[in-house]
């Protein structure tokens, strides 16, 4: 079993390097991945959303990938130190849960968004915006 977790690990892994690679590209080429998006199953609205927030996604998956490797690694009593890491590894998984949520609904905060996409609504007020024209 322990297998399968340390394939979840490398999945994690190449996955948060695939959204950073993205995120870079956009921040510097300043262009669209949506084409990227096309098989993803939500409406349009979310998909701009998820990827405004390319470079928060890729960072969860980093950390997630390194929160279940020092699981793994961690004997079952732990010292101070090592829940210490563990502890902040899970405020940071937290926190990138949130700042993800964040740019998708409400494309803030705007410093973690591309330039050329912070004058995009959030999810929230795009389909506030939907419903008000019907």
């Amino acid at each position: 079993m322990t297998v399968v977790y340390w394939l979840v690990i490398a999945l994690c892994g190449v996955v948060g390097t695939t959204f950073l690679r993205f995120a870079g590209r956009s921040w510097r080429e300043g262009r669209s991945y949506a084409y990227r998006m096309r098989f993803v199953p939500y409406p349009d609205d979310f998909k701009k959303g998820i990827e405004r927030a390319f470079g928060t996604v890729g960072a969860f998956h980093w950390v997630a990938a390194l929160l279940m490797a020092t699981v793994l690694l961690t004997p079952a009593s732990l010292t101070t130190w090592e829940a210490g890491l563990l502890g902040t590894l899970l405020v940071a998984l937290l926190t990138g849960v949130g700042l993800t949520l964040s740019i998708i609904w409400f494309n803030r905060p705007r410093f973690l968004v591309p330039p050329h996409m912070r004058t995009q609504q959030g999810t929230v007020r795009a389909r506030a915006a939907a419903r008000r024209t019907q």
